[in-house]
């Protein structure tokens, strides 16, 4: 069964995350300040999956993010920075993958691989060139 992301909606937090998780942020170019922000942070999700057309409205520490793609074509997405980057999403078994071909505009490749692993908690494998970590996601 595909992931399911009308399941996603609702207030999430970040749970457990792999010893190497704030390495591989810090690769990604979040400080280390914002990454313990970012831990302990609550935000609201609302998604939706219209055939290949899935939309995500994130409320991330004050400010709103709204994004719509298309599975399987590569699109525009912007995070709580304010940064564009291209990303294609797609849906592998029980998977949303997520993969920027140029996450830093120096060739990184970044792919992230989320899948429930029960009603109330997302697991997301992380890789970020040669890096791969985890972390989770927890309904509040």
């Amino acid at each position: 069964m595909p992931f399911d992301v009308a399941k996603s909606c609702g207030k999430w937090k970040h749970g457990e995350h792999s010893d190497n998780y704030k390495e591989i942020m810090a690769k990604l170019g979040v400080p280390a300040e914002m990454f313990d922000k970012l831990c302990e942070a609550e935000f609201p999700i609302e998604s939706s999956l219209e055939g290949n057309v899935m939309k995500s409205k994130v409320d991330f520490m004050g400010k709103v993010i709204e994004n719509t793609f298309t599975l399987g074509v590569e699109g525009e997405e912007e995070d709580p920075t304010g940064t564009k980057r291209r990303v294609t999403y797609s849906m592998e078994g029980d998977c949303l993958i997520s993969v920027y071909p140029d996450h830093d505009g120096k060739g990184l490749v970044v792919r992230n691989c989320s899948q429930f692993v029960d009603d109330n908690t997302i697991k997301t494998i992380v890789k970020a060139g040669d890096l791969e970590g985890w972390a989770t996601t927890k309904r509040c």
